[in-house]
């Protein structure tokens, strides 16, 4: 529930009424395109890896990611108010997917995720040894990204959970405040925990080694400006991060590398070819790490920073806020392992 709340008075606060799309002006389309330009938002980069997208005229969900322990997620975006029938499609897509052995879930991976998915994997979610090909896929799990939900898609739900079938659903509402369209939402974790939004002021950007393995060096650049960048279906991350924000760069399997100060807000550039692949913030370093492969035991570990503040912070998501706590206990780290100095 969304409320105005009115401070004079608060008993008086006033409830938000939930709003059909088409009656503010919002187009089944519109939805569609709005939820497909905030992935990296809908779903947690911490628990999932996304290794497909719909195709056209193909049957296949939406999206498909899987998790660190080989379990596939089938994502179902329905762009009006959810029906019960609206289960059928997914779980036909969960019919047709679940009989996928490795070799040919790697083979459909390769146009999300190029090179071995075993080992993207293992990059992914920082695993010791790559999982072996027959923990992929022994389990699957549906997820209805929805406008609401009604009574009767309630009931399957827990119907089809009944019979062992995990089905999760992650509703959306649009209201209207003021006369302009609203649309809230939750950013959907597999293993169902809260994922605590932050306002904007300091980001960590994850450099992309897992597909672009050599990204960080166009980021790092001459260790005395730089950049960071998201590409692709996640290239939208970066929008968030304004001028004058606080950025630190997190280069998986070895740690924070850089700190910086963004010069403005983002940039489209061409990426690989393609027009505008590439989002970017201009960044000037307070200080980075030149070669992080190399100096690796300098970097700022995740581990290090949970261990200071008592938490288990992930660090994959492509961009995330954090809170000042956080920020603080990275600098202190690198006082601590540099004094200071680049490197």
């Amino acid at each position: 529930m969304l409320y105005k709340l009115d401070i004079t008075d608060v008993a008086q606060s006033e409830r938000i009424k939930i709003a059909q799309p088409n009656d503010v002006g919002v187009t089944e389309k519109n939805i569609e395109d709005f939820l497909m330009s905030r992935l990296h938002e809908i779903v947690s980069e911490d628990g999932l890896m996304l290794i497909g997208k719909e195709r056209s005229g193909q049957e296949e969900p939406d999206l498909l990611a899987i998790d660190k322990s080989g379990v596939l997620y089938l994502f179902e975006l329905k762009r009006w108010t959810s029906e019960s029938e609206n289960l059928l499609q997914v779980m036909r897509y969960a019919q047709i997917f679940g009989r996928y052995a490795y070799p040919k879930l790697a083979e459909f991976a390769q146009r999300q995720v190029p090179g071995d998915l075993r080992e993207t994997h293992k990059s992914y979610f920082e695993l010791n040894e790559p999982l072996p090909e027959t923990k992929f896929n022994n389990s699957q799990v549906l997820v209805l990204v929805t406008n609401g939900l009604d009574r009767d898609t309630i009931s399957a739900v827990e119907f089809w959970t009944k019979k062992g079938v995990r089905i999760d659903c992650a509703p959306y509402r649009v209201y209207e405040i003021e006369g302009n369209p609203y649309i809230q939402f939750d950013t959907y974790d597999p293993e169902r925990e809260t994922v605590v939004e932050e306002n904007p002021g300091t980001y960590i950007v994850n450099t992309n080694k897992t597909y672009l393995p050599d990204a960080w060096r166009d980021m790092i650049a001459d260790g005395r400006s730089g950049k960071a960048s998201a590409y692709g279906d996640r290239r939208n991350a970066i929008r968030r991060i304004t001028k004058y924000s606080v950025v630190y760069l997190y280069h998986t399997g070895v740690g924070v590398i850089a700190k910086g100060r963004s010069t403005s807000d983002f940039e489209p550039t061409d990426y690989d070819g393609e027009a505008g692949m590439e989002f970017y913030v201009p960044l000037v370093f307070d200080w980075a790490l030149r070669n992080p492969d190399e100096h690796e035991a300098a970097s700022i570990k995740a581990w290090e920073v949970n261990r200071r503040l008592g938490t288990s912070h992930r660090f994959r998501q492509t961009v995330f806020a954090i809170g000042q706590s956080m920020a603080d206990e990275i600098d202190a780290l690198y006082e601590e392992k540099q004094g200071g100095g680049s490197c």
